[in-house]
């Protein structure tokens, strides 16, 4: 997660960076530069003759259909998607009780409305909790952040080039090319930027310090960034996007499921590319494990949130994140606790169903509650639209 506005992020991640949809001399803003707006102005003049009125019949839009985000640009079309997704979710705080809570919930509105009432009721669903670890678990996590800057040099060109959302290592397992993928890397991008918007609200909530806050040895290989550490938001963005890339390419076995190996194959790589963009932020100095634990965990909750919500199918499977168990006492002697270290089998197919629910992890990761099954108030109409073109996209494979 870098400091990019989420305009610029989604204009990078979606395709219209490779591939923009003006052409000419057009700037990204829709302007024209004088040179060319000027030469408009002389041709206009020289060609358009006597003015004849209205002589076009544009059909009429519906109201509110999705499909007319066919014809709008892009970014519009990305920011309707988000601001329905942000409508009907949100992240809440309970200071309440010995242990307070962070949750991230769903917001189930009426959908048989056929007035526009001055007030409705809402229900909400727990979809993640989230309990901060202490200060002793984190001085016990330290130790492995030191371990882990043994690694920088092996991968500082990865640690580099994945300060920014890092799609360019997803879409090199399911060759994702911009001109054949349009709407698949639209859809990446509004999952990668509400990951964003939600792990943020996390992270304010838990002000969980960054390792360098604890010793000056930490020295990090990049800036720290100016939020909370835990949950991991590259861990969060990278998990959610493998989750909802999979399910894409699930499409493209024509029979709706998984079952062969080559699925697998796609979905442990997808998953192991994930773990390996989280790993590599506490090799550079700016996380701790546990923050790539709960990052997953709520990465894969979103990821299969963003299906159900776009399929109106399935269950989802409510999680919680318990940071008072990332260091434990060792066993059976006195002593300093011993951190638990993040673990990228854990999310492999032979462990785990990483596209139906988060993986149990050391007690840290557990259920959180009976299975949701998706209804008809948690699909979103926009993002069914979203998600439908990005089918056919694969069905044309």
């Amino acid at each position: 997660m870098t400091a990019m506005t989420a305009m610029t992020a989604m204009t990078a991640m979606s395709g219209s960076t490779a591939m923009t949809a003006m052409s000419g001399n057009a700037t990204a803003a829709g302007n024209y530069d004088g040179t060319t707006a000027a030469g408009l102005l002389l041709a206009r003049d020289g060609i358009v003759g006597q003015w004849a009125g209205a002589t076009l019949n544009p059909r009429e839009r519906g109201l509110n259909e999705p499909a007319n985000l066919e014809d709008w640009s892009q970014m519009v079309r990305t920011m309707v998607v988000l601001q329905d997704l942000l409508a009907n979710s949100g992240v809440a705080f309970s200071p309440t009780g010995c242990t307070p809570e962070v949750a991230f919930y769903h917001f189930n509105r009426p959908c048989d409305v056929t007035a526009m009432p001055d007030t409705f009721e809402i229900t909400a669903q727990r979809l993640a909790a989230f309990i901060r670890p202490g200060h002793d678990e984190f001085v016990a996590q330290l130790e492995l952040v030191r371990d882990y800057a043994d690694l920088r040099a092996d991968r500082l060109p990865e640690i580099l080039s994945q300060a920014g959302y890092p799609v360019p290592y997803m879409t090199a397992i399911a060759d994702l090319h911009p001109g054949r993928k349009e709407f698949t890397h639209e859809l990446l991008g509004i999952t990668q930027v509400f990951a964003t918007h939600i792990v943020l609200a996390v992270k304010q909530a838990l002000a969980c310090h960054r390792p360098d806050a604890f010793s000056p040895q930490v020295q990090p290989v990049i800036p720290t960034p100016g939020h909370g550490t835990l949950p991991s938001g590259h861990a969060t963005e990278a998990f959610a996007m493998a989750v909802v890339l999979a399910r894409l390419m699930e499409v493209e076995r024509g029979d709706g499921g998984r079952g062969g190996n080559v699925t697998d194959l796609y979905v442990d790589q997808l998953m192991r590319q994930a773990a390996r963009i989280a790993i590599n932020r506490t090799v550079a100095g700016v996380h701790f494990p546990a923050d790539s634990m709960a990052g997953a965990m709520l990465g894969l909750l979103i990821g299969q949130y963003l299906v159900a919500r776009a399929t109106g199918t399935g269950c989802l499977y409510p999680v919680s994140f318990d940071g008072t168990e990332v260091a434990t006492p060792p066993a059976g002697v006195a002593g300093d606790l011993v951190a638990v270290d993040f673990r990228t089998e854990n999310y492999l197919t032979a462990n785990a169903d990483p596209l139906v629910r988060a993986p149990e992890h050391d007690g840290i990761v557990t259920d959180l509650g009976d299975p949701i099954p998706a209804s008809p108030g948690l699909t979103s109409a926009p993002l069914k639209f979203l998600w439908d073109k990005s089918v056919l996209e694969w069905k044309k494979r």
